[in-house]
């Protein structure tokens, strides 16, 4: 039996990229090789850049020199979608490397390519999944599968410019806590218009993820994103269109956030012209070494009391591999990458969080956020955070909904009306792209 979607994700990777190199391996199907005295080579391939990019390669070069059985060859792919459409064009010229990092990894494990993390972890006493928060492991999971092993996550937080905040008559050490106190906040920041009837200055912005950022709001709503059997989006219930009816309320009505602008957001922020910014946790470094401002951060605001923050970011997937000692040698890799100590690394040098359990009473935790109370916020999120199911035309869902908010945002559609046609158009792709053939 094929799989539709399968057969799309193909065509779409061979007419895009040609296949990557790496056939000719003595042991067999996919990357890797081990030399006569059994010493293990890797090929991983990775999706970060920037300082998470910088300390996935430290990662590595620490694993290399903490053992002389394995050695990991690391390259960076681009960006996620670029390094999916790579993956995916290796998986059809069955050059495939051995360890990936990349967004949306579990929906690998319909390629066949890749080994469920529990046929690892059933024979490993040295692992324990349990120690890894519940959420994290529901953001791996595909048709009830653990196929990848979380990493590198994030959540949404609030950026707002505490030098703004006092110079609007508010308090810099108090920000938002739930949506009415956003909007209240981000009146205060925006400026009265100018001569060619736009503020100077406006209270809120969000990042392009705007997708992730409305699901927020649906879920501490009350709404859902799909269905339980994952055949139906059920975001154009009454809780999902209230919280669009919302943010076009931010745009078109109270006019404290500007349309379709989310591309430039960031740079309006760095700029003083925003007081307010939603966001991932992923780049608060990244601000904080750019801001010329007295930064602040906090929670994604709450529907009333009602906190869910989904998670976002990427994981690891182990690719499968005719000779066992090449995928014995990945667990291995991925093991270290995903240990408390390499999360800890990950989580001070970059904005991802840590994704153990007990996280919050590590010491070294603490010690962050009370150095650089910038980091508090993504780490006080960790109790709230959600995975959204990763069904087979979640990125169709993604897309959709960012139209929906532009349409919105727009006035070419109404709130409901923008909804309804994302809900048909995905719908109609889970029947018809993703269904699985008799």
């Amino acid at each position: 039996m094929k799989n539709k979607r399968w057969f799309i994700f193909i065509l779409l990777a061979a007419l895009l990229l040609v296949s990557c190199g790496g056939g000719g391996k003595e042991t067999g199907a996919g990357g890797g090789s081990v030399d006569s005295s059994g010493h293990v080579t890797l090929d991983f391939w990775y999706a970060l850049g920037g300082d998470a990019g910088t300390a996935i390669e430290d990662l590595v070069s620490s694993f290399n020199a903490s053992q002389s059985d394995i050695t990991i060859v690391a390259t960076y792919q681009g960006d996620y979608t670029t390094a999916m459409a790579k993956i995916y064009s290796a998986i059809a010229g069955e050059t495939v490397p051995n360890v990936v990092q990349v967004g949306g990894a579990p929906l690998l494990g319909s390629s066949g390519f890749i080994i469920p993390i529990t046929d690892f972890t059933a024979g490993d006493s040295s692992f324990d999944l349990s120690l890894i928060r519940s959420a994290f492991l529901e953001y791996n999971t595909a048709g009830g599968t653990l196929w990848s092993i979380p990493f590198n996550n994030s959540v949404p937080v609030l950026y707002y410019n505490k030098d703004l905040f006092t110079a609007a008559g508010l308090d810099p050490e108090a920000p938002p806590k739930n949506l009415d106190e956003l909007l209240t906040a981000a009146q205060a920041l925006t400026s009265s218009p100018d001569a060619s009837g736009r503020p100077t200055q406006w209270g809120l912005n969000t990042r392009d993820d705007t997708h992730w950022f409305l699901s927020t709001m649906i879920l501490e709503n009350g709404g859902k994103i799909v269905s339980e059997d994952e055949s139906q989006m059920l975001y154009n219930s009454p809780e999902g269109v209230a919280m669009l009816q919302l943010w076009s309320d931010w745009v078109n009505t109270y006019k404290i956030m500007p349309a379709n602008q989310h591309k430039e957001s960031l740079t309006d922020f760095l700029a003083g012209k925003l007081g307010m910014l939603i966001g991932s946790t992923s780049v608060v470094s990244s601000i904080q070494s750019q801001a010329t401002f007295s930064l602040g951060t906090a929670m994604f605001p709450a529907v009333g009391t009602n906190r869910q923050v989904p998670l976002g970011g990427g994981s690891l997937a182990i690719f499968k591999n005719d000779d066992t000692r090449i995928t014995a040698a990945s667990w291995e890799f991925v093991k270290f990458m995903i240990s408390r100590e390499s999360s800890l690394f990950l989580t001070i040098h970059t904005g991802y969080i840590p994704i153990y359990a007990d996280a919050l009473e590590w010491p070294e935790i603490q010690t962050l956020i009370t150095d650089n109370p910038s980091r508090k916020a993504a780490i006080d999120s960790l109790p709230f955070a959600v995975s959204i199911p990763v069904f087979s035309a979640l990125g169709n869902s993604d897309l959709a909904l960012r139209n929906a908010i532009q349409q919105v945002e727009l006035g070419a559609a109404s709130p409901q009306q923008a909804l309804d046609d994302a809900k048909s158009s995905v719908d109609h792709a889970i029947q018809t792209q993703f269904q699985v053939n008799p």
